[in-house]
């Protein structure tokens, strides 16, 4: 189990506008995951402004059938982040991970069906 509250806790302020600036911005490839992504960084935003509503977890946007194309885009998000050296992205690199694994960790549960 992720803990995503943790790992969101753990980004800067600067980091979760760019990160729902990037989800605004991009094709809509993943519209189901780039949504979660952006709820996620809303959310921790929101709970450092005192508002208290529940975090959804991944697979409340994703269907099983978008899983793998979710895990492959997690991971090249997180290797992009691999060459910065000007700022700390780990707490960012470390989210995009998490994601990663709880994914992986969906599609081998026994009772998710991939088409």
């Amino acid at each position: 189990m992720i803990d995503f509250v943790g790992l969101l806790a753990a980004i800067d302020e600067g980091s979760l506008r760019a990160i729902i600036a990037a989800m605004e911005q991009l094709p809509d490839m993943l519209p189901a995951l780039q949504a979660w992504i952006e709820h996620a960084a809303r959310w921790e935003c929101d709970r450092r402004l005192g508002f208290c509503y529940s975090l959804q977890g991944p697979m409340a946007a994703l269907s099983p059938d978008e899983l793998p194309d979710a895990v492959a885009a997690c991971a090249l998000i997180t290797a992009s982040f691999g060459g910065v050296r000007d700022r700390d992205v780990s707490a960012v690199m470390a989210f995009f991970e998490g994601l990663r694994k709880a994914l992986v960790g969906e599609a081998q549960r026994p009772s998710a069906v991939l088409h």
